[in-house]
């Protein structure tokens, strides 16, 4: 049986191209290039169970990637798909280079000061352009801590465990 869980998003179909049933992706990953090595997409809307459709063919123009899926052949069926989000299961993630970390994985996981303090839980990743910024719940406050060394110092995603050292003035009860 599939379990929704399993699978994780990375990317979504987007409008339709011309009357044959092509539409765009909208990648959601780092890695648009793995949409042209698939050989079948598991679709899905609302996190519900992933359907599978197979790719017919995979194409690059210009800054837009085009799918053609098997069995979707007019501009009526393509649009009905448009929106659904293509996702591969956990073990097909692309391997990360050292000290890269899915933000999923990230989101598992609860932060702590270098001293064992628990500061909370990661909320989110705010994608900056110099370095990501976590967000943490600091006791029903946001806490954002630069996704950097100075501020970083390990991150444990099979413990669920990050661990930083902050400056004073960080967290919002410190003077």
């Amino acid at each position: 049986m599939i379990d929704p869980d399993d699978y994780i998003f990375v990317g979504k179909l987007g409008r339709t191209i011309g009357i044959n049933g092509s539409l765009t992706i909208v990648p959601l990953t780092s890695f648009p290039e793995r949409f042209g090595k698939m050989k079948k997409f598991f679709l899905t809307s609302d996190k519900k169970t992933p359907f599978e459709l197979d790719v017919e063919e995979v194409s690059y123009q210009d800054s837009r990637i085009i799918v053609k899926l098997k069995g979707i052949d007019t501009e009526a069926k393509a649009k009905e798909l448009t929106g659904y989000r293509i996702t591969v299961h956990k073990k097909d993630r692309v391997k990360l280079p050292k000290d890269y970390y899915f933000i999923e994985d990230l989101l598992l996981c609860e932060v702590f000061e270098k001293s064992g303090n628990l500061i909370g839980k990661m909320k989110d990743v705010m994608d900056m352009s110099s370095n990501d910024i976590y967000v943490v719940d600091y006791k029903g406050q946001d806490v954002l801590i630069p996704a950097i060394s100075q501020f970083v110092k390990d991150i444990d995603i099979e413990n669920k465990r990050i661990t930083v050292e902050l400056i004073n003035g960080m967290l919002p009860d410190e003077d």
